[in-house]
């Protein structure tokens, strides 16, 4: 053990000096798992009390998270001296969960950017490890999280002429890896706001960081403990009210994908229900063999369809939202599906509704959601159900 505690140790060294963020054998699957929140002025006495926990040091592993304002996490995994490996011939089924969320905007508009409230303002102060800490619990303990990617990691400068346009620089990759967030769609309406080269660029820095993209016909393959998760995704305008992804999800199925999702950018702006445009979508998608759908654009949250022992999301409203500084709007939430999955397909999804709010600030933002509770809880999960269809007995956020 002398070994990983010193590598622990420069690392922890390095974090402290402030270099770039770092995310070492990120593993959060495993059943025997501690969490300990980092003090920067006590944290080597941290690592001390959590490697102290291990019965078996020379088996714990170590993994520390942090950014360029010093370390946020340590996480230690340790495995019981009586686990058995999982034998190749029973390993299936196994149980896979998918967390998806809503539109998130790393970076602001050239305006904003001149507020002291802005998005890059609070990048500085706090960090880039802060934007998602308040959901560390959500994304970190799930196989995959999904979001919307709406906006630019570009240093392109010809813009669109548009209302809005959002940008931020590359380093900003680091605030979706630091919130375990593995995968994005990019099929929205800011992914143009920088032209085709923003487009080119966002796309490059985020494979770059090891985040799967997919959207606009560019399909996306997910792959963990043998299971493989295909992602499709497309944006407004849509032809005749309609969407045909059927070639999309053959592709996929082709490719060994026992789950597919779906992601559509549509519906109106602020608008409670969903149109009669997303329904046909959504179920047309779901007919073509998508095993959930998930919907993004209005900025709030709308309901949800039982449809064909799966899933229609029409919208999971904003997360990390950089284009607003003190949003109306504050209620969304996090879709979380497990799957059981076979080798060849996965049965249908069991789905739990996580009701969020954009802060814990009443008043402006600091672009940190974090998880609702108690009554908070109980009435945005009370208001998608308002507008949900075939829902009935979903209780309490799950069945």
């Amino acid at each position: 053990m002398k070994k990983g505690i010193l590598f622990a140790f420069l690392l922890m060294t390095t974090l402290l000096a402030g270099t770039a963020c770092a995310q070492m054998n990120y593993d959060l699957t495993n059943p025997y798992l501690t969490y300990a929140p980092l003090d920067e002025d006590e944290a080597m006495p941290v690592l001390v009390d959590v490697l102290d926990q291990a019965t078996d040091p020379d088996d714990a592993s170590i993994t520390i998270i942090g950014g360029a304002d010093g370390p946020t996490a340590i996480f230690l995994a340790e495995e019981p001296a009586d686990a058995q490996p999982i034998e190749e011939e029973d390993a299936w089924p196994r149980t896979f969960t998918i967390t998806m969320a809503g539109d998130t905007t790393l970076g602001s508009t050239d305006d904003l950017r001149k507020r002291d409230d802005c998005f890059e303002a609070v990048a500085q102060e706090k960090g880039y490890g802060w934007f998602f800490s308040g959901l560390s619990d959500l994304f970190a303990t799930d196989d995959l999280t999904l979001i919307n990617f709406e906006g630019t990691l570009t240093e392109e400068t010809e813009k669109k002429e548009k209302k809005f346009n959002f940008k931020g620089p590359e380093e900003y990759t680091d605030i979706l890896t630091l919130g375990s967030v593995e995968a994005v769609t990019v099929a929205n309406n800011h992914t143009l706001d920088y032209g085709a080269q923003g487009r080119e660029d966002t796309i490059a820095n985020l494979e770059g960081a090891g985040i799967v993209v997919s959207g606009n016909g560019k399909l996306g393959v997910f792959e963990k403990n043998g299971v493989k998760v295909g992602m499709t995704g497309y944006c407004f305008p849509y032809t005749d009210g309609k969407k045909d992804i059927t070639k999309d999800v053959k592709a996929l199925r082709e490719m060994g994908c026992q789950i597919v999702i779906a992601s559509f950018h549509w519906g109106s702006e602020y608008r409670e229900d969903f149109t009669g445009e997303q329904r046909s979508i959504g179920r047309a998608a779901i007919k073509a063999g998508a095993d959930i759908v998930v919907g993004h654009h209005p900025h709030i949250v709308q309901g949800i369809e039982s449809y064909e022992d799966s899933y229609i999301l029409y919208s999971v409203g904003n997360l990390v939202f950089g284009g607003n500084v003190d949003p109306d709007d504050r209620d969304a939430y996090a879709a979380r599906v497990t799957f059981t999955v076979y080798e060849d397909h996965a049965d249908a999804p069991e789905l739990t509704i996580v009701p969020l709010r954009l802060t814990a600030l009443t008043k402006g933002t600091d672009y940190r959601p974090v998880l609702a509770e108690g009554e908070e809880a109980d009435r945005i999960v009370s208001r998608i159900l308002k507008r949900s269809s075939k829902m009935e007995g979903f209780e309490n956020g799950e069945w």
